[in-house]
């Protein structure tokens, strides 16, 4: 697990961003993240604003039976909390985060991978 304490507007949300994350997302929206942000831009924005609030709700909630409650209404609470600008303006971060994340995990799986080999 990897976390990371953001700004979106005037509010720090922490982030986590761990392998469970996509399935979350999926069992709340019924969207798969990755093939999402591979389409066009304004679909991407919006599945990036969703995929924050999954990592919030990872770097704020105890356990992962409370994650797993999480519905579409409160996604729309969560952002009531936000302007559309403050989320946009994040977004790059955001993306980032998760990106290196991911990228962490399958560089770690690759190296071990290559050990075994050898």
């Amino acid at each position: 697990m990897m976390y990371k304490t953001i700004q979106i507007g005037s509010e720090e949300v922490t982030l986590c961003s761990c392998a469970s994350v996509n399935v979350c997302y999926f069992n709340v929206f019924h969207e798969d993240y990755i093939k999402l942000i591979s389409t066009d831009e304004d679909i991407a924005t919006s599945a990036t604003m969703k995929l924050a609030f999954i990592m919030a709700k990872y770097g704020e909630l105890k356990s992962r039976k409370e994650v797993n409650r999480l519905t579409e209404d409160s996604y729309c609470d969560w952002l009531d909390q936000f302007t559309t600008g403050d989320l946009i303006a994040a977004l790059p971060e955001i993306q980032a985060f998760y990106m290196a994340s991911s990228a962490g995990t399958v560089d770690a799986k690759k190296k071990e991978e290559e050990l075994t080999e050898s």
